[in-house]
């Protein structure tokens, strides 16, 4: 599992965009991550959140 931390960059008159900033698979580490980005984050219109990404389960066997 991996943890992902996203940067929401908001704009005025379109769509925010979404940005991977960085990622780990320990989640203190992320939530370390996380409070970092946020403590030197100068710009108010970047908000930076934690996403846990579990890669899809791929089925290679047919179920009768």
């Amino acid at each position: 599992m991996q943890y992902l931390i996203i940067k929401e960059q908001m704009y005025e008159n379109i769509s925010n965009s979404f940005f991977v900033v960085n990622q780990t698979d320990n989640i203190d580490k992320a939530e370390d991550m996380l409070q970092g980005y946020n403590l030197i984050s100068e710009n108010k219109d970047s908000i930076y959140s934690i996403i846990k990404y579990e890669q899809p389960q791929i089925l290679d066997k047919k179920v009768a």
